[in-house]
């Protein structure tokens, strides 16, 4: 399935797609937000934009908020909306400002708490259920570019454009890695905004990055210290990541990219650009071994920069904002439930 969408945001760092449990797909459009029902292939208007700027980034609610859409937009504000009744706008519940009013980078929800990145690195705690009540933490230093709890609610990845990671922990309310020494932290060479936790394993976290580093890590929550914040798998790639999904079915791991590159460059002046298989790709990725099973070549004519697995983890919308176009892909499917072993009792009845 291909999608047009114009006006979608030229901006590679915007989150303009989301995909609910309810199988509805929302689009950001200039200051309209549409979301198409993709059971009954209807498309609805949700809302239109009412403050400064245009939404940057929206986000489906969770388990409990399956029908709110949050949105977060270039000047600051943060909006939420009710998409429960089928073939109207969308209503509006509230909408506030963040309390130092930069653009909105990133959204991820944990049951009813909303955590919200700006571009100035804070990070925003709300309970959308009372917007009055809200946490802020300031512990990067560069725009918040990557948000995205653990698939069991306890741990936070807060990705940014220094290439830092944070991971905090919801039980001890900090981070995980607490540590000001630089050597201690995770830290890689080029921004970090791809994140992915686990389903299967919510221990485990992938992170990918941009030119000029291009790789995959993969991370332990079980293993973290501060003595040793080392990933448990490195995937050198030579290509810019963009986006990462975990499948809930099998142990494989889904990257989309941008233009690849030779090794060595310590920044974009230095880069020399190459024409490799993985440009603006979607790459499937066997876990533990790094094989890579899959590598669709320019899925897109332009980086694949924001891309969302479907409910049923079966297939994949990305986006190309240089394209203006949206595309959906088959990429699991649930496995097969192992047959049965024939067992003596099954012929004979004990009394």
């Amino acid at each position: 399935m291909v999608l047009d969408s114009p006006g979608v945001t030229k901006d590679p760092d915007a989150y303009p797609i989301s995909w609910s449990r309810r199988n509805l797909i929302a689009v950001t459009c200039g200051i309209e937000i549409f979301y198409q029902n993709l059971d009954s292939k209807t498309v609805s208007h949700l809302c239109t934009s009412l403050f400064p700027g245009s939404p940057g980034v929206i986000q489906w609610g969770g388990e409990g908020c399956e029908n709110l859409l949050a949105s977060g937009s270039t000047k600051g504000s943060v909006a939420l909306w009710d998409a429960a009744s089928e073939g109207g706008s969308g209503k509006r519940l509230r909408s506030w400002f963040a309390p130092v009013t930069k653009p909105v980078r990133s959204l991820s929800w944990n049951g009813n708490i909303l955590s919200i990145g700006s571009d100035d690195g804070y990070l925003s705690f709300v309970d959308v259920r009372d917007p009055k009540e809200y946490s802020q933490l300031k512990k990067h230093r560069a725009s918040l570019l990557g948000l995205q709890w653990s698939t069991d609610g306890l741990y936070l990845a807060s990705g940014d454009r220094d290439g830092v990671v944070h991971v905090w922990d919801r039980r001890a309310g900090k981070l995980l890695l607490d540590t000001e020494d630089p050597t201690k932290k995770i830290r890689h060479k080029a921004s970090a905004r791809a994140l992915a936790w686990c389903p299967w394993q919510p221990d485990l976290l992938a992170t990918g990055t941009s030119a000029p580093e291009g790789k995959i890590r993969i991370w332990s929550t079980s293993s973290m210290s501060s003595h040793s914040p080392s990933p448990t798998q490195t995937i050198p790639l030579n290509t810019s990541v963009l986006s990462l999904h975990w499948s809930p079915h099998c142990k494989e791991l889904l990257s989309t990219h941008g233009s690849s590159f030779a090794p060595g460059a310590t920044s974009a002046s230095q880069m020399t650009y190459l024409d490799t298989p993985m440009v603006n790709s979607i790459t499937v990725h066997q876990y533990p071994s790094s094989k890579r099973l899959m590598t669709l070549t320019n899925a897109h004519s332009k980086p694949v920069t924001h891309s969302c697995l479907s409910p049923n983890g079966e297939s994949l919308f990305t986006v190309c904002p240089r394209e203006e176009t949206i595309k959906m892909w088959q990429v699991w499917s649930k496995r097969p439930s192992p047959a049965k072993k024939a067992s003596a009792f099954d012929k004979y009845t004990i009394r």
